[in-house]
């Protein structure tokens, strides 16, 4: 279907939105999400970037900037939803890359990228439909610039590997040089998705786009962050669980070098504050501390052991939520029965780095950097924002 061309110029309706370098970026309307604010600064003929945010950027040479708005947790989330993307946009695989928008970006948008969450394996099967618009809709606008310029019809046009080509005459272009044409388009309203058996790269055992930049030192963390005057805190909370903070003697440490502050972090944790990291995990492991332990102090993965097996094996006050058959006469009738016993130690849910976080305090916010998963607030309808 062919594009309204608008004057971007006047957009009444645009909301300012910056990305970096010269490029296209695509917004759509997503179920759930209402009317996505489309975004453009400038024009397309003054050399500043037009934007029509969200999903996309393609720069001038080809690049393919695919915004992910689900964390990475170890299971290639983040490959998994470039490669729907770039499915439907049918771009060249070897020039793709990824960016994280911040949520604080997604309530200023109006919630654009949907949810933020990611757990319970459903970071793809929540979003997939959706981010699969984001690249056909891309797709459509490119080609439509594309017919624009050559004066001939969409349909006559076809997108592979980021390069345009029109059948008949067999001209080709590529998705960076008709990027900034592309942004002065409307998105298309419908969009048709690829039928599955035609899918190129989903399914396929791509190599996952976050493993380099993890391995060269080049990935960014949470604990990376560094902001003017920022200081460090070292926290340390009781080894017990429920276990509650007793007392700590901060007199021992507070002499110590680049220490500022030390200090209970509720009925359970003590910190102390520094100059840098190191004075503050230094200080802090050489801080009096006294635990109470509580009810859990002698706890052990015996006794753990034990509380499972009674639960599995116990007749009393048991939850069941659905019932199909008898196994107890099934087993009874059976010719023949195998037994076995299967455990495994009891172990804590592990984080992929350190847990830390920053945070910025303002009188007018405060604005949190974390590495882990945040659920964000409603945009209150008084003008103020919530930023995390």
């Amino acid at each position: 279907m062919s594009g309204k061309r608008i004057n971007v110029s006047r957009r009444e309706f645009l909301v300012r939105s910056g990305v970096a370098g010269a490029g296209f970026a695509l917004g759509l309307t997503v179920p759930m999400l209402g009317r996505t604010a489309i975004a453009a600064e400038g024009s397309a003929d003054n050399g500043e970037v037009p934007e029509i945010n969200a999903w996309v950027v393609i720069r001038p040479d080809d690049t393919v900037i695919i915004r992910i708005a689900r964390s990475e947790m170890g299971q290639g989330t983040l490959t998994g939803l470039a490669q729907l993307v770039a499915e439907e946009l049918e771009c060249d695989w070897s020039k793709v890359t990824t960016e994280y928008p911040t949520p604080g970006e997604n309530l200023r948008r109006d919630r654009v990228w949907g949810s933020f969450s990611t757990g319970g394996s459903r970071g793809i099967r929540d979003s997939h439909r959706y981010v699969r618009k984001g690249g056909a809709v891309a797709r459509q606008m490119l080609i439509e610039a594309a017919a624009d310029a050559w004066g001939v019809p969409m349909g006559e046009c076809r997108a592979e590997n980021s390069v345009i080509t029109h059948g008949p005459t067999g001209r080709t272009t590529t998705y960076g040089e008709v990027a900034r044409a592309a942004s002065a388009l409307f998105p298309p309203e419908q969009v048709e998705l690829k039928d599955p058996k035609d899918w190129k790269l989903v399914g396929q055992p791509m190599k996952r786009l976050d493993t380099l930049d993890k391995l060269n030192g080049r990935q960014v963390y949470g604990a990376d962050l560094q902001l003017p005057g920022m200081l460090n805190a070292a926290i340390q909370a009781c080894p017990v669980f429920t276990g509650k903070l007793k007392s700590f003697d901060g007199s021992q440490v507070r002499g110590m070098p680049g220490v500022r502050a030390v200090l209970a972090v509720g009925d359970n944790a003590v910190a102390v504050v520094a100059e840098t990291w190191w004075q503050a995990k230094t200080a802090l492991d050489a801080l009096p501390v006294t635990w109470d332990k509580g009810a859990h102090a002698s706890l052990s993965s015996a006794d753990i052991d034990k509380m499972l097996d009674e639960g599995l094996t116990s007749d009393e006050k048991v939850f069941v939520g659905n019932a199909n058959g008898n196994v107890e006469k099934g087993l009874a009738g059976a010719a023949k029965t195998i037994e076995a016993v299967y455990s495994y130690p009891y172990q804590n849910h592990a984080t992929m780095e350190p847990m830390n976080a920053t945070a910025l305090w303002t009188e007018e916010r405060c604005e949190v950097w974390c590495p882990c998963l945040l659920y964000t607030s409603p945009s209150p309808r008084d003008g103020t924002k919530d930023r995390v």
